[in-house]
């Protein structure tokens, strides 16, 4: 229902709302069509009339019943009676100039009923035009919309905010970030947003159940949604990954959010029947000083999330210009390495696992090799640490172990004197079943048995997201015959525990204590220690990097059961294998 009003006031507003469950209408006659209208009307309308001050001077039995209030409450009231406080000042002058001008105005209206609530009317409202020409009052007929505006609101929850904790979601985030940055703004103002990782979260899963993962996530969504306000937008872009996006805030205020929010995700979390500590990673980067759109602000943020974790975790770092240089020149190498897979320039070259007595049948390590047009011979500690693509990193697993069979093949044909093919493989290969299930077809293919392998995996497996995965792949392969290793042994993390629990037959001594046994007192007693526990569990050790006679001796002198290093033979291509093996020096005659 709509009235005159000052101009900083709303104007008033009657309502006529649909009954969605009318009762019949009496069949009895009208004494004029006149008559029979305002029935019909009444019966299904809320309507109101208002004079010019916005004194309401009649409603209908449907206007009461939607609004709570009496007829002896409504008539004499003012109109603002029902205002809802939902549409603003603006909204109310414009549909009074429309109305007090003598013309139709017709739109949606939030009106209060007498206990509080709120209710939709999609509304019209005519202004009567008396012999003179002006306007004397107006009416409102409305009908009742409030079901749909509910679906409606509905619909936008569900499409707006994350079903499991509540708060915004991605598509609320790209929404209020264009919202802040429109790109027509010539001057904008900063924006800063950080991005968010739970550290380990893809471990708490895989340990205690996404039950408990998702019990985190909320708990999560509740301590950042703490630091929300007007100048602070939270939201969950998806997994383990938020947002929040500041404005209004200098650098100083920027980094001292953020360490709030560290130091909240850092409090005790009850899980279950325990209570753990968990950590975050966050990036933060600014607009427009680190980035010029939406997307590149995204990217920027995201490389500083990913430097955070690789300093160690549990910290916020700020986007720096050199990590864009990082990030192409990662990039460049992906690709780079996914031509080569395609155009073969990879290929597995073999180094010999000596045995201390009388050799006869010699094991082989496959060590992957890159050869680059340009930068010739690559190993691969110059391009798989830098590479964090697990489609990728798949890639190579398979391409390790299509190559081993194929060679192996080949030795067998050749007589190559072979014990065992030792390749190496790392957590991504056990990221899906593809690998091990790849594995025993080839096996099955070739004709050539499981234990004719052995699976070298490095002390990084212990602290992997994938561990009780990993471990159960490795008992599988062990269970067909394949021997397992642990290499780089001493430069991680294994313990005496992980050794018991992980089917491990073998142990090999990382090349940094065996480059200077012959000179350290505490590399020999390392040495002698790793090869005195590894019996004592029913387990054999090779020696890595072993490049004098002198180291050999030493080595021997100790009971260490294999030799791997340039004092016998540096890594070489297949066809030059037998030649490597007939040029090997003598082991020491005891």
């Amino acid at each position: 229902m709509v009235a005159n009003a000052p101009h900083d006031q709303q104007p008033a507003l009657t309502v006529e709302e649909q009954d969605l469950h009318p009762q019949r209408a009496s069949l009895s006659p009208f004494p004029s069509e006149m008559e029979f209208i305002r029935y019909a009307l009444d019966s299904a309308a809320i309507v109101a009339m208002t004079d010019v001050r916005g004194t309401i001077t009649f409603v209908n039995s449907k206007f009461c019943e939607i609004s709570g209030y009496s007829r002896d409450e409504l008539i004499g009231a003012n109109h603002r009676i029902l205002n809802s406080g939902i549409h603003s000042t603006d909204f109310f002058r414009s549909m009074y100039r429309r109305i007090a001008g003598g013309e139709v105005w017709h739109g949606e209206i939030c009106n209060r009923r007498k206990d509080g609530s709120h209710y939709w009317v999609d509304t019209t409202i005519v202004p009567h035009v008396n012999i003179n020409g002006k306007v004397d009052s107006y009416t409102a007929i409305r009908f009742d919309i409030s079901s749909r505006h509910a679906a409606e609101e509905l619909l936008r929850r569900i499409v707006s905010v994350d079903s499991l904790t509540g708060i915004p979601n991605r598509r609320s985030f790209q929404e209020y970030l264009e919202s802040v940055l429109p790109p027509e703004r010539d001057n904008p103002g900063q924006v800063h947003l950080a991005l968010l990782d739970v550290d380990t979260f893809k471990e708490i899963n895989d340990t205690f159940g996404h039950d408990v993962g998702d019990t985190l996530l909320k708990l999560v969504s509740e301590r950042l949604s703490a630091l929300s306000s007007p100048d602070v937008f939270v939201a969950r872009l998806g997994g383990d990954e938020f947002c929040l996006v500041m404005t209004n805030m200098d650098r100083t205020g920027v980094n001292d959010l953020v360490q709030t929010a560290l130091a909240h995700l850092r409090e005790p979390v009850p899980l279950g029947s325990v209570i753990r500590r968990y950590s975050a990673s966050i990036g933060v980067a600014s607009f427009p000083e680190h980035a010029g759109s939406l997307d590149e602000l995204f990217k920027a943020a995201d490389m500083a999330l990913y430097h955070s974790k690789a300093l160690g975790r549990d910290q916020a770092q700020f986007f720096i210009p050199r990590l864009r240089e990082i990030a192409e020149r990662k990039s460049e190498l992906l690709h780079a390495v996914e031509v080569g897979l395609d155009r073969g320039q990879f290929h597995l070259y073999y180094q010999p696992i000596v045995p201390i007595s009388s050799p006869g049948a010699l094991s082989f390590e496959g060590l992957l090799r890159w050869n680059h047009p340009d930068r010739n011979l690559i190993t691969p500690a110059a391009f798989l640490t830098d590479m964090d693509d697990p489609g990728l990193q798949a890639a190579i697993g398979m391409f390790v172990v299509e190559q081993a069979f194929r060679d192996m093949r080949i030795m067998l044909d050749q007589n190559v004197p072979l014990r065992r093919l030792a390749i190496n493989i790392t957590n991504a290969d056990f990221r899906s079943d593809a690998f091990v299930d790849r594995f025993f077809e080839l096996s099955r293919e070739t004709g050539i048995p499981p234990s004719k392998f052995c699976i070298e995996v490095t002390e990084g497996v212990f602290l992997g997201r994938d561990f009780q995965h990993l471990a159960g792949r490795l008992s599988q392969l062990h269970a067909a015959g394949v021997e397992i290793a642990l290499d780089d042994f001493g430069t991680g993390f294994a313990s005496l525990t992980h050794l018991r629990r992980m089917p491990i037959d073998r142990i090999k001594i990382d090349r940094s204590f065996i480059s200077n046994i012959t000179n350290s007192i505490e590399d020999l007693a390392i040495v002698r220690g790793v090869i005195d526990i590894a019996h004592s569990m029913g387990k054999v050790v090779t020696a890595e990097g072993v490049e004098t006679r002198a180291q050999v001796e030493l080595l021997h002198s100790l009971r260490c059961d294999y030799y791997q290093g340039w004092y016998f033979s540096k890594a070489t291509p297949i066809d030059g294998l037998r030649d490597a093996v007939r040029n090997m020096p003598p082991l020491i005659a005891w």
